[in-house]
């Protein structure tokens, strides 16, 4: 191919050869893309050669060249192929030498800015992915606390912060671990005064906190419980911040 053959700039050793097999696979991939119609996968897999020998002849003889081999055939897989798993395999492994460069600042790299961009999207495809999934099997939960979610939310409703604090902490003590340090005084908290009423419910928050509970030592439902107070104990303390 003709945007095969360009100028080539030297360099010695090992990096040069590496150097010159990306720059001839970025100049196959270019042609392939542009000029074919249909997809040639035979080209395609030679791109991934070279880019492969090129990985090989840099690895611990220069981190920043073997980054930029491995970004370029992520992104082939991310882009062209659409073969995720591949592509965060070797983005990943990108991060792990960027790091290893440290403290270089890599913010104006390319290499860098595009494997930090697909994984960080990666990351966020999975974030909701596992969202989704969560919120799929936290409706049996709901359903089963219906008739508890309906006081809360009456009480939340009709009652002061120091009555809606009283109740769950008599009535619905925090049982978990990470609520080990639970002491509270229930008179002292019917009797606060207003300006205290930030501070309770911050308390209260991490009390409840579903982050600090183990779903196979206290159940999925209890989870989905805290989770339920905590929001409405949120929205409360977040009507407060201005007062």
């Amino acid at each position: 191919s003709s945007g095969i053959n360009a100028e080539w700039p030297l360099r010695p050793g090992c990096i040069s050869d590496s150097m010159q097999k990306r720059f001839i696979a970025d100049q196959l991939l270019n042609s392939t893309i542009n000029d074919a119609e249909d997809l040639d996968v035979t080209a395609i897999w030679q791109v991934i050669d070279f880019y492969t020998e090129s990985i090989v002849l840099t690895r611990e003889n220069d981190v920043e060249q073997e980054a930029i081999s491995l970004s370029k055939l992520g992104i082939l897989y991310h882009k062209v192929l659409l073969q995720k798993g591949r592509a965060k395999e070797y983005l990943m492994k990108v991060l792990q030498l960027a790091h290893s460069l440290q403290p270089r600042n890599l913010s104006e790299e390319k290499w860098f800015r595009d494997a930090s961009e697909i994984i960080s999207e990666y990351q966020k495809e999975e974030k909701r992915k596992e969202e989704k999934e969560w919120e799929k099997s936290r409706k049996k939960y709901l359903d089963s606390l219906k008739s508890k979610l309906d006081i809360l939310k009456h009480n939340m409703t009709e009652l002061s912060i120091q009555k809606i604090l009283v109740w769950l902490y008599t009535e619905h003590p925090p049982k978990h671990s990470g609520a080990n340090k639970f002491n509270v005084n229930v008179k002292e908290i019917s009797d606060a005064p207003g300006d205290s009423l930030k501070k309770l419910l911050a308390k209260a928050i991490v009390y409840y906190h579903p982050d600090k509970i183990n779903a196979e030592d206290h159940g999925m439902e209890y989870k989905v419980w805290c989770e339920e107070i905590v929001k409405n104990l949120t929205r409360k303390y977040e009507m407060m911040k201005g007062c």
